[in-house]
């Protein structure tokens, strides 16, 4: 059973989120091989980050960033950046991408269970925690993002259950 284990909204940035990024239409059957491929692909996209440590941003777990940057309604096209949130101005080591990520809220969702059930169930019980506050709604805004998080409990060895993050960029309600 998918649960959310813990939620918070806390300030975000400025910062930097550098990685290596691939594009994939939304929704298409083909996404998570794309995606999946980047992350079996990643040692050295984390190789370079961890070079440059000195920048991290408070977090090291590898995070893949959602956004919708090359979006219209003919190619629907979701950029899945796979990397870390770095320090605002970090210099980008060669042959990676980055985002910068204006001073802003995110509500950061934990969330535990089966891992495909996690996988797709995570983004809905972060909205819908988000959907109870009072305070902040999700920001559609120019540089709008989520993210997926994944530590060491996201894919156990042994196990069936994983904790993962969820990460969505939100803004204080008008």
């Amino acid at each position: 059973m998918l649960t959310l284990e813990k939620f918070e909204i806390v300030p975000l940035g400025p910062c930097r989120f550098i990685g290596k990024s691939v594009y994939a239409r939304a929704g298409a059957g083909y996404s998570g091989q794309i995606f999946g491929g980047l992350w079996g692909n990643s040692a050295g996209i984390f190789a370079a980050l961890n070079a440059i440590a000195e920048y991290a941003a408070g977090e090291t777990d590898g995070i893949a960033l959602l956004t919708w940057d090359k979006y219209d309604e003919r190619k629907k096209l979701l950029g899945y950046t796979v990397g870390r949130f770095m320090k605002a101005d970090t210099p980008v080591p060669d042959g990676l991408d980055y985002f910068d990520i204006p001073a802003a809220f995110v509500a950061k969702g934990w969330v535990k269970g089966e891992f495909d059930e996690m996988i797709g169930g995570a983004e809905a019980l972060t909205f819908e925690a988000i959907g109870k506050q009072e305070k902040y709604v999700p920001n559609w805004d120019d540089g709008s993002f989520m993210a997926e998080v994944y530590t060491k409990e996201t894919v156990p060895e042994g196990g069936v259950v994983s904790r993962m993050g969820y990460y969505i960029g939100c803004k204080v309600k008008e």
